[in-house]
């Protein structure tokens, strides 16, 4: 089973920065995954909240500053708001990564989409997923044809359309993972990952048990984002 990490190493480092992904390429991870919205000047950065009270105790929006004010954050346990210009530098030194898209208003694409052609060369592309919640998103890089396209689906029942629209990965929550459900959708040619923990579960979202990862394995689960890249990299060594 892949190891995606989940913000990065997020169990060990401040999510969604630098030393988050380096460690969890360092660690073993298939892939790490990254958060995206926009700036107020329409800059594509890295942050997963709708607000920045929880990281750095501000009211706002990240929507609402500038580029030069977001990248002036920084909180005492070393977390800071990156580019996706730099997490993207992973994918042209030919690692995966994940873009989780939490912005998928035609502009954010665009500007996303924008950031990828000048950051990624061509042959590197497809190392790049657009993890997306709509179908028009997944229509949107669908017609570029370029990158991996994961759908982040609303519920379980609308995994069909969304691969039908090109995403070639569909993504589950661990609180819907059956083997039935995973077969059908692998028998439909896609590739099935889980998010760990979450609603639905005895753990926050990026974390679970050894016992619960090895169910997710059994039901064909290919793919797992996760907040602890050693610990998961540990518990599945010890399926084999």
């Amino acid at each position: 089973m892949k190891i995606i990490a989940h913000r990065g190493d997020s169990a060990n480092f401040c999510e969604n920065t630098p030393e988050s992904w380096e460690a969890a390429y360092r660690n073993g991870a298939f892939a790490i995954e990254a958060d995206l919205r926009l700036s107020s000047d329409g800059f594509c950065i890295c942050a997963h909240d709708e607000n920045l009270q929880r990281l750095f105790g501000r009211p706002e929006r990240p929507e609402d500053l500038t580029l030069a004010e977001l990248l002036a954050l920084s909180n005492a346990e070393g977390g800071r708001i990156a580019r996706l210009a730099d997490v993207l530098q992973h994918a042209a030194a030919s690692q995966h990564v994940l873009l989780d898209i939490k912005d998928e208003t035609p502009r954010s694409l665009d500007a996303i989409w924008a950031v990828i052609v000048e950051t990624v060369r061509a042959p590197q592309r497809p190392l790049v997923i657009a993890g997306c919640h709509t179908l028009e998103a997944v229509h949107y890089f669908a017609a570029k044809g370029e990158i991996g396209i994961l759908g982040f689906i609303p519920s379980p029942n609308e995994a069909e359309a969304f691969f039908g629209a090109g995403a070639g990965i569909i993504r589950l929550w661990e609180r819907d993972v059956a083997q039935e459900r995973v077969a059908l959708l692998q028998a439909l040619g896609a590739e099935v990952w889980a998010t760990s923990g979450g609603r639905g579960t005895a753990y926050d979202g990026g974390d679970t048990s050894a016992q619960n990862l090895a169910a997710m394995a059994a039901a064909g689960i290919r793919g797992v984002l996760i907040n602890d890249v050693v610990l998961t990299r540990t518990a599945l060594e010890s399926m084999q």
